[in-house]
């Protein structure tokens, strides 16, 4: 019966010991939580697409070549040069730049450009950036311990850690010695470092 009392009065003692220590610990100002915050960036590339209105170019200067002679060497189709002549003949030029894309149409007709057109793509780049806000919340862990020496096992139990906002971890565990005698534990650990 003595020895009862004896491993009563050391689990007061601990009990008490760590009620010490967490009254301690909660009383006072507490450091402030700094949230875990995730950035993620990322960078898109737009296309924009830019359509210029037509332009009908106007006549600045005119050459005119004066044929001295007609030498008649195959009989002419005239009828074959003034369909080529009053045909409508469309030229496009792409030209494909570091971020920008032109393509230019011209019409051509009776040795005239009648109407021109301009399109772009202009490639431009959209950055994104969203963050994401983690705070510190509540955890709870559990687990097994073992002690001993090599050749005995002195403890075989299980603990239950939990973990504040302010990164303070609290443990509570029960088990057995190697007398099948049964032993609790407690624990307060602080996080070191940021």
């Amino acid at each position: 019966m003595k020895n009862y009392f004896k491993n009563l009065q050391t689990l007061l003692i601990v009990v008490l010991v760590v009620v010490i220590l967490l009254m301690r610990n909660c009383s006072g100002e507490s450091a402030p939580v700094e949230p875990v915050i995730i950035t993620n960036v990322e960078v898109k590339y737009d296309t924009i697409p830019k359509y210029v209105p037509e332009y009908v170019p106007k006549l600045i200067t005119k050459v005119e070549y004066v044929h001295d002679t007609v030498v008649k060497t195959q009989p002419i189709d005239t009828v074959a040069i003034l369909k080529n002549y009053f045909a409508t003949y469309v030229y496009e030029d792409r030209q494909e730049l570091d971020s920008l894309n032109i393509t230019i149409k011209d019409s051509v007709t009776q040795n005239k450009i009648i109407s021109r057109s301009i399109a772009y793509d202009l490639i431009y780049p959209t950055t994104t950036i969203t963050k994401e806000i983690y705070l510190n919340n509540r955890e709870f862990y559990y687990g097994l311990n073992l002690n001993g020496k090599s050749d005995q096992l002195n403890y075989l139990g299980g603990s239950l850690l939990y973990r504040t906002k302010s990164k303070q971890i609290y443990s509570v565990g029960l088990g057995v010695n190697q007398n099948m005698e049964p032993v609790i534990s407690a624990g307060l650990y602080w996080k070191i470092g940021k």
